[in-house]
């Protein structure tokens, strides 16, 4: 067993744009675990709610309206390298993500491998 460096990233997203944002960071990293490729967890039918400012350009409800929606939370690690975290958020999540300002979390751990 090896213990290794890792980001764990966390977003949410409506179900009609899931695949989007999964394509866009499978497109970047393809999250390999072990002798395992494309591993993600989705956790499904949570809510999600928001207010959108003057300012906002929201996909969903209106500036001043309090909107809750149906969310997926999409969860994953890839290798602690901050140079491919950027990349899988700016150019996997962002592009593809139909909110103004998507909700992503990051966290720096370790995950157990057993074959690495």
């Amino acid at each position: 067993m090896k213990l290794v460096d890792i980001y764990r990233v966390k977003t949410f997203v409506i179900p009609e744009y899931l695949d989007a944002v999964v394509q866009g960071i499978l497109s970047i990293d393809d999250l390999k675990v072990g002798n395992y490729r494309n591993v993600m967890w989705q956790s499904k039918d949570g809510m999600e709610q928001f207010v959108p400012s003057g300012e906002a350009v929201p996909t969903e409800g209106a500036a001043g309206a309090k909107t809750t929606v149906t969310s997926i939370r999409i969860e994953f690690s890839i290798p602690r390298d901050e140079a491919l975290l950027r990349k899988v958020i700016e150019e996997g999540i962002y592009p593809n993500h139909p909110w103004d300002e998507p909700v992503v979390q990051t966290s720096e751990e370790k995950e157990a491998r057993k074959h690495e």
